[in-house]
Formats: structure tokens, sequence, C-alpha cells
């Protein structure tokens, strides 16, 4: 399989494609994770949203912006940095980002009335179906309030509701993102082994996380994909447990679920490993986990979906006598940990060559405890090729 580098303005071209489809003259793009990759600059961006970037359908000319970004002081220099003038238009006026925005579609409503192609109909602006409540209220407020004063414009602009128009592109990776997600792992997988060596009874859920956190940063990361879970004994039993006080003991299962960010990308693993012998029972729902892991792994190609495979794990479970899966089977990981595609039993859509995924199957015994074990990988044209090299046998510390 050959993978490419899709350069910024091949990423905004195939966003305009969607909009033509859709019959929308411009799309409102707000998640800071989509602006990084539209543009494809890094070390700008950071959890804030704090930006907005508009795109065309269509440039009236060559010489126009691929996109108009609105961003604030704060920012903008590392983004000139990084931008030509010629590719974006970035303003970091104090101006309210909702004015920028009636004024950029005043300047199209004037431009289409002059060329004769305005007045017929509104201006069809996708919006995210996920857009902050406040940002919409101004986005209403402002062109409410514009189109009387532009009525010589017939400036009018319709809010169309859009779902997932980047995600979908967002879940073929290019080779670019490839690599990076990658290195990612790597450093996710040499922080494991290092925590092996520190991992002990007596020590707190929440030291050993901090001690995770802290290798993946001197091993070259730029942070933690998402906060690190480390849970111990019957605190494993709970999928997403927040590290605390609890200290480990002997016979605990122990779940470090864990990621690096490397230049935006994040990884995503999961291991439980034992302190001491494991127990009869432990050795069973660990087999079962493992079991359900290397099973799924194996399943997942291009053109099966991810409920295919899920269901798959829910027989095994059941025919195991644990029930069925209590989450998800894995989520696409990008420059956001959770992207699409996803696997579970309700994920109709088709799997492609360039998702990257997680394959995490797991069982939890309440007031007794749990196993996930997790792997990240690419769907190949061969299948599920893992990028995780970390061992997926029981480990007894």
């Amino acid at each position: 399989m050959s993978l490419t580098p899709v350069p910024a303005a091949a990423r905004i071209e195939a966003l305009r494609a969607i909009l033509e489809r859709e019959e929308l003259d411009y799309h409102l793009v707000t998640h800071s994770s989509d602006i990084r990759w539209l543009t494809d600059w890094s070390g700008v961006f950071d959890e804030e949203q704090a930006h907005l970037l508009l795109v065309a359908s269509q440039r009236a000319t060559d010489d126009e912006p691929l996109g108009y970004l609105k961003t604030d002081s704060r920012y903008s220099a590392a983004m000139r940095a990084q931008a030509t003038a010629a590719n974006w238009q970035i303003n970091d006026e104090r101006i309210a980002q909702s004015d920028y925005l009636a004024e950029r579609l005043k300047a199209r409503a004037a431009r289409d009335l002059s060329a004769g192609t305005g007045a017929a109909r509104p201006l069809r602006l996708g919006i995210e179906a996920d857009l902050a409540l406040n940002r919409f209220r101004a986005l209403e407020k402002v062109f409410t309030a514009a189109a009387p004063a532009a009525a010589p414009l017939s400036f009018r602009v319709e809010l169309i509701e859009c779902a997932d128009l980047l995600s979908g592109l967002r879940a073929r990776k290019d080779a670019g993102e490839v690599a990076a997600l990658k290195a990612a792992q790597a450093i996710t997988d040499a922080a494991f082994a290092q925590i092996l060596n520190f991992i002990r009874p007596g020590l707190s859920e929440r030291r050993v996380a901090s001690e995770l956190e802290y290798l993946m940063r001197k091993l070259g990361a730029d942070g933690p994909a998402f906060p690190s879970i480390v849970a111990s004994g019957p605190n494993s039993a709970v999928p997403h447990a927040v590290p605390g006080d609890r200290v480990l003991c002997t016979g605990d299962f122990v779940l470090l679920d864990f990621g690096a960010r490397i230049n935006g990308y994040c990884s995503d693993m999961t291991r439980t490993v034992i302190l001491g012998k494991a127990s009869a029972a432990q050795r069973r729902l660990y087999a079962t986990v493992l079991d359900a892991h290397l099973q799924a792994a194996a399943a997942i190609r291009a053109g099966t979906t991810g409920a295919a495979v899920a269901e798959q794990v829910n027989a095994l479970f059941a025919a195991a006598g644990y029930g069925e899966l209590s989450h998800g089977l894995g989520h696409g990981v990008g420059l956001d940990i959770h992207e699409l595609p996803v696997l579970a039993v309700k994920a109709t859509e088709t799997l492609e060559i360039g998702n990257v995924v997680t394959v995490e199957p797991g069982i939890y015994i309440q007031g007794q405890g749990g196993v996930r074990i997790e792997n990240l990988g690419l769907i190949g044209e061969w299948g599920f090729e893992s990028f995780t090299t970390s061992p997926r046998d029981l480990i007894e510390l």
C-alpha cells in the first residue's frame, strides 16, 4: 500500500468538493483540530477554541485565499510564520468573530451582485452540528441585524447544520499522519517498558500515572494524548477510572490506558498487568480478552464494518460466560484521541484503507477487577497493521 502526504491545498479542495455536493456556498470551521488539519500547521494550536476558518465552495479567482482565518494576537504571529499571504488570509483585529464573518459574507454578496449572480437566493453557510450555543446565537444575531442594512445587496444568509463534513475526510490518514502516529506510539511503547520497572505494591494509582506521563515527556512526547488511566484492583473494573489514592496491592490487576502526543497526533494503548502471581480465574479472564483482541485484529480489514467485528467479540465473550462488550471495541485516532471510524455494534460505516483505529476489547467484573488490551494500527491492504509493539501476553510483576 502506498500512502502519500496530502498538502493543505488538496485538503481544502477535498472539502470544497463536499460543499459543492451539499450545495453550500461556505463552511464555517471552529474546532482547532479541524483547522489544524486543513492548514497543516504545527506548533500553533492548543486546546483553546479561539479561531474560526471560513472556506468557500469556489474561489472567485486564483489569487483568492484558500481560507479566511479569524484569530487573535496570541496566535497570529505563529500562523503567519507558517502561512503565505497568497494561501491564507489571517485576521487578528479586535473585532467579534461574528462581525468579521458578516463582513466577509457581505463582500461576497456584493461581488455576486456586481457579477449579476446575486439576489436569487441566500448564501448557504454550513455550520458544525455541535457548534457552541453562544457562537450560534452570535451568528443568528449578526445575520438578522445585517440583512436589513444589506438589503441593497440582497444580503441574506441561511445557516445549514452539517454533521461530519470534515471527520470523514480526516478518517483517512496520509503518509505524514501515519508517520506521526507511529512516532507517538513508539514513545508510548517505550514508556510502558520503563513503567514496568517502576510499578510495585505500595504506590498509589496517581503516583504511577504521574510517572507514566513524565516518562512520555522525557522520551520526547509533547505531552500525554489524554489524561492517563491507572486503575488497580477493583478500580480496574471501571473502564474510564480516574487515578486516585488507592495503593497498589499484591494480587491486583493494574490497568494502564495512556498515550503520547507528537506534533499534534495521538497514540492510544492499554495494557493490564498483575502484581504477583495470577490466580486461575485471573488467567482465564485475561486469556479470554487476549483471544478476543487477536481475533478482532485479524478480522479488521477494508470493506468490513466496525459492527461486524464487534459482534464477533460479543459472541466470543458470551460463549465464555462474560456477557457482551460494555463499551466500543475501538475508534479512530489522529489529531483527536477519538475520531472516525468507530468499531461498535451500531457502527455500520465501511472501514477503509488509511483508517487508523484502536482494537480494545475489555471485560470488567465489578468489585473484583477488569482487563483491557488495546493496540493502535493502520487498516492497510492486508488488514490491520499494528503500530503497537508492547507484548500482549500476561505480565506478572
